[in-house]
């Protein structure tokens, strides 16, 4: 049994020129890059610029599949321009990210990722969310270490559709609550307890930004504000994930999403981080924490976010079978302070919807999602 800890930590650069670090970060390299459709239109004029005239090569471009799936990666390692690459850069979201993240671990090669949106931590985080063909959740892989580096062009972040940033606004929201939840009544290591330290910047730091940081994304306009925000989305809930490793890093606010993905039009309609913040709420009303979700509530009406199920386009009358018990046994939630059942997240759904009947702040339009 070994009695030493390795932790690696995310590195990143960013700024409106933070393509023009690659070529000192990454060094001579032949790369392959791979991407969302729109991500690679949006970021690809910049970093062909940032490239111009350095020692990184493109070998081809790719798409990355369209979701995070076993299917996509396969078809991706059997391309010999990726298989012969020295280093690969994804460029785009979340599912583009992770479904990267099992390329460049299978062919042993470092990654390097260009987040075109700032909603989720998966740019620098160690682990990568999959789902099966038809969208729902099938598992979390756990990797050793992060990506080699992260770069955040931060106009590329403010010319994206706001609904991302918005979304991630919400994600990142939940990693406070959950991390703190999941760690109560334990006496964790050092590096979970840093996790936990870094976690509140995903709370008051952020939220004391969110509104112009969204409003900033709505006009393309970059700001201290917006790039505040997306170090949170991005950095901040990245470098949590890493630190606190598999017991501490969420709890029923991811749980729920991934049960609510047994839905189909809560994958098809709704952003992760849309979800998750919903399940936040559900969190604190199952731990009954009223302050904490008076505190939350005033802000989630502001900004458009979810706080009974109407806004995610459902009904206490639809069927919750099936996600109830997909949320209960959710690796999520195998380290939690007590037991969470379906009864108990049901009746927290029940109780929110509630709270949110009598929440006096008029609720703010949630923004559209864009049409792929």
């Amino acid at each position: 049994m070994s009695n030493c800890t390795t932790q690696y930590l995310p590195s990143y650069t960013v700024g409106v020129d933070a393509y023009r670090a690659v070529p000192q970060v990454v060094g001579a390299a032949r790369v392959a890059v791979i991407g969302g459709r729109k991500a690679l239109t949006a970021a690809s004029d910049r970093l062909t610029a940032a490239l111009e005239g350095s020692d990184v090569s493109v070998t081809g471009t790719f798409w990355y599949g369209g979701k995070a799936a076993y299917s996509c990666v396969e078809e991706l390692c059997s391309s010999p321009e990726v298989a012969e690459a020295d280093a690969i850069f994804v460029v785009g979201g979340g599912k583009a990210v992770d479904t990267c993240k099992i390329v460049a671990h299978r062919l042993a090669k470092p990654l390097y990722t260009f987040p075109t949106i700032a909603s989720n931590c998966s740019p620098v985080s160690c682990i990568s969310i999959m789902y099966n063909e038809d969208g729902s959740f099938k598992e979390i892989v756990q990797l050793h270490e992060p990506p080699a580096h992260c770069f955040i062009d931060t106009q590329v972040i403010a010319e994206a559709p706001e609904m991302y940033l918005w979304a991630g606004i919400g994600d990142t929201i939940a990693k406070y609550y959950e991390v703190v939840f999941s760690m109560r009544g334990d006496s964790p290591s050092y590096g979970p307890v840093l996790g936990r330290a870094i976690s509140c910047m995903c709370n008051r730091p952020l939220i004391d930004c969110a509104l112009e940081a969204y409003e900033d994304c709505k006009n393309n306009r970059v700001s201290d504000a917006l790039t505040h925000a997306a170090l949170n989305i991005v950095v901040s809930t990245g470098l949590v994930s890493g630190l606190v490793g598999v017991d501490y890093n969420s709890a029923l606010a991811h749980a729920l999403f991934y049960g609510l993905t047994t839905i189909p039009s809560i994958e098809r309609d709704h952003c992760h981080g849309e979800v998750v913040s919903y399940g936040v709420l559900v969190q604190l009303v199952m731990d009954k924490d009223s302050e904490q979700l008076d505190f939350l509530m005033p802000l989630y009406r502001k900004l458009g976010l979810p706080t009974c199920l109407a806004d995610l386009g459902l009904t206490v009358e639809d069927d919750f079978a099936e996600a109830l018990a997909a949320t209960e046994v959710n690796q999520e939630l195998r380290h939690v302070p007590y037991p969470v059942t379906r009864d108990l997240i049901w009746q927290a759904i029940l109780g929110l919807e509630d709270a949110s009947k009598v929440c006096d702040v008029p609720a703010s339009p949630a923004p559209v999602l864009p049409e792929e």
